[in-house]
């Protein structure tokens, strides 16, 4: 036998092994990035005094030298050996720690941190709900690979926005515990972060020439509210979905075998049941999805559909 016909003949098997793989490689990646990114940002969350000025503790030694120039030389020798004595207790800290060069710098590695466990927050949520239904598809691999490091530049990018500030809110006062919670909250919740950012831009640079562009990318949703007839006759040979979204490429998910309409416009489908391969057998119910071939989120809520 051929490797070839050997591949053919155990195509399913194949497959099966190779998302499992891709499954156990997710879990193991998004622990690694997501637990990580939490030890980095611990390890260098800078060090409050009491007037509410943060330090962090890993300056390089030619900066940390140039802010110390009012101190003796006893002291700064007396805080470095402090330090030092520091960083022998914190394993943790001479595993992650930066070598700044500024607070500034700093401020933005700790939000960039931020970000990416936050975004490790929603990819694990995401990816344990479609692993533990069974609904993992491997379509999606890339997005949850992508997925820390996206909420890592979202936080960024909030985090410059406020301290130029173009949102409410933004202050002259860096409190660390906020920098982490801007950059948490931001990679948690990137698609409310991309939406303030992008309100933020559309207002500074408003414009009407997008309304007159065409063949734009519809990112709308396709809702499925009504097929017809529901249940479906026995001499029944075409089914009627209606709804909302459709696009002109749309195809209709019976039992999770895809059907091409044979007629469609963007709130109604026609579909004929003789294109299925096997005809789902009297008494049986099955769920009918619309599937758009473009969009954030293309698939349509499902519905129930059973056949006499």
């Amino acid at each position: 036998m051929t490797l070839k016909a050997w591949c053919s003949e155990n195509a399913e098997a194949i497959q099966h092994a190779w998302k499992y793989f891709v499954e156990i490689f997710l879990v193991v990646y998004l622990l690694c990035v997501g637990l990580g990114a939490t030890a980095t940002l611990v390890a260098n969350f800078p060090l409050v005094d009491d007037s509410g000025k943060a330090t962090f503790s890993c300056h390089c030694p030619e900066t940390q030298a140039d802010e110390d120039n009012g101190r003796d030389e006893g002291s700064r020798n007396k805080a470095s050996k402090g330090q030092d004595d520091n960083d022998d207790q914190s394993d943790l800290a001479s595993r992650f720690c930066w070598n700044v060069k500024s607070n500034d710098q700093g401020f933005l590695l700790l939000v960039l941190a931020a970000g990416v466990t936050g975004s490790f927050i929603h990819a694990a949520q995401s990816f344990g709900a479609f692993l533990g239904n069974r609904k993992f598809k491997l379509s999606w691999t890339v997005w949850y690979i992508m997925r820390p490091w996206i909420g890592g530049v979202l936080g960024l990018s909030i985090y410059f926005a406020f301290r130029a500030g173009m949102l409410a809110g933004s202050g002259n006062g860096m409190n660390p515990y906020g920098v982490v919670a801007l950059g948490l909250l931001g990679g948690w919740f990137s698609k409310t972060t991309a939406d303030k950012m992008q309100e933020v831009f559309e207002t500074m640079f408003k414009t009407d020439q997008d309304k007159l562009r065409k063949d734009k990318l519809n990112n709308a949703t396709p809702v499925l509210t009504k097929i017809d007839p529901s249940p479906v006759p026995q001499d029944a040979d075409e089914i009627t979905i209606f709804g909302a979204h459709f696009h002109e490429e749309a195809t209709v998910l019976i039992a999770g075998e895809a059907v091409t309409p044979t007629s469609q416009s963007a709130t109604e489908l026609k579909v004929s049941l003789k294109l299925l391969a096997t005809r789902p057998a009297a008494g049986t119910e099955v769920t009918v999805v619309v599937h758009n071939p473009e969009g954030l989120k293309p698939d349509s809520n499902e519905v129930a559909l059973t056949f006499e």
